[in-house]
């Protein structure tokens, strides 16, 4: 399968933006890039959510579905550490059992 993908162009970011596999059929991918909080500028090109909320530039790769950045692991999710967006943790079987 064959993707669009976006990358920052802030000097020193590694950040990394993929279309996502349930893109609806007939959405432009720079809609979905938008939603994600890509901002596209045609001086600076492609702008990813923590350089443009001055978090970043992402220094190392993860897990993060907006920016493929590092996360860790809280409470409420994985937290990225440079958008600052939360991914739910997947609901345990063990949640389930009373």
């Amino acid at each position: 399968m064959i993707r669009d993908a976006a990358t920052c162009d802030r000097a020193h970011c590694l950040a990394l933006y993929l279309e996502p596999d349930d893109l609806p059929d007939g959405q432009p991918f720079e809609t979905a890039l938008a939603a994600a909080g890509w901002q596209a500028d045609d001086a600076a090109g492609h702008v990813c959510p923590g350089c443009a909320r001055g978090t970043g530039p992402v220094l190392e790769r993860g897990e993060c579905p907006r920016c493929c950045g590092s996360t860790v692991d809280r409470q409420d999710g994985a937290t990225c550490h440079y958008c600052k967006h939360v991914t739910p943790h997947p609901a345990d079987d063990f949640d389930d059992l009373d």
